[in-house]
């Protein structure tokens, strides 16, 4: 699943934590401008900057192009951080060398970021409208600094992550509510049949057909900016997929999900493994998580009365 902002924001404390990083960063490097960038496939967004007197032009909330990000040319694979004493000498593509110009920085330093399993988070930088050099020891302290940053996101995400599957966990879910009633599509769903699978062939195979559902689901959230999947618990999943859909684009979504979960690399035997689920199409008709929610379980019976292996939307 992509990391996007709405994910870190999530996170307890995210905010102050930062807000403390770029002042420990800060007093490291007085002179500086310090900013903590994140980026994903798509964007570079910048989440919190320094109290500064250089005329670096570095705006919170600012997002681009990641293409276009100076932190895009760290070397996150080997973890060393990017100097650049005088960025101007640099050779870079177009578009990085217009973000360097409209942000007007002379000299720029990006000590990497690391999220968890080697997934980028972004960046602490420290720049400057001129010219100028980076102490080895000061640059060795920022990243110490950048260190902890991460062990940190690595214990929030592990809280808001279910431990079989690596979904989003209730816990999640209950601190996003409002991002799962913008327009987009809400699929609750679960396994009919699951409990054959363990009476008959044990927990462990049906913790593997668990951990292929979320397989399922990671791939089709993995097609859209704005999109989670969790495990509420038990063979109960949900996905939210955010996107202005039409009728006609849900039905062949929820005519592929259920062919996906209908035909297994875990071996099941002669079990009949199938799945019910309910879909609903969020926009201005639901302002209460709750109402969502009920709506979306009531009409996941319906498919289960209706004989199971079937939608209702």
């Amino acid at each position: 699943m992509k990391l996007n902002k709405e994910t870190i924001l999530s996170y307890e404390n995210f905010n102050d934590l930062t807000k403390n990083v770029i002042e420990l960063a800060k007093e490291i490097m007085p002179d500086k401008v310090i900013y903590v960038n994140f980026l994903n496939d798509d964007v570079q967004l910048t989440m919190q900057v320094s109290k500064h007197n250089t005329l670096v032009n570095i705006s919170e909330g600012e997002t681009i192009d990641v293409t276009n990000a100076i932190c895009n040319q760290i070397d996150y694979e080997s973890g060393l951080p990017l100097i650049l004493e005088d960025v101007r000498n640099n050779e870079f593509d177009p578009g990085v060398k217009k973000t360097i110009e409209n942000a007007n920085i002379g000299s720029y330093l990006g000590i990497p970021i690391m999220h968890q399993d080697g997934m980028r988070f972004g960046a602490i930088c420290a720049a400057h409208h001129d010219a100028s050099t980076f102490d080895e020891k000061d640059v060795k302290l920022l990243e110490n600094i950048a260190k902890l940053f991460s062990y940190y996101l690595v214990l929030e995400h592990i809280a808001y992550q279910d431990v079989l599957t690596k979904l989003y966990n209730k816990r999640f879910l209950e601190q996003r509510k409002e991002i799962l009633i913008s327009d987009g599509l809400f699929i609750m769903l679960d396994l009919d049949n699951f409990k054959s699978i363990n009476d008959t062939l044990g927990h462990d195979v049906g913790d593997s057909v668990l951990k292929e559902v979320a397989a399922k689901l990671k791939r089709l959230v993995g097609n859209y900016n704005n999109a989670y999947a969790f495990r509420l618990g038990g063979d109960e999943f949900l996905a939210f997929l955010g996107d202005n859909f039409i009728d006609s684009t849900i039905k062949v979504i929820l005519n592929d999900l259920m062919k996906e979960l209908s035909d297994w690399d875990t071996d099941i035997g002669d079990v009949n493994l199938t799945s019910s689920v309910g879909a609903v199409r969020v926009n201005n008709n639901f302002s209460n998580f709750d109402d969502l929610i009920k709506r979306a379980d009531n009409l996941l019976y319906e498919a289960k009365n209706s004989g199971k292996n079937t939608y209702k939307y």
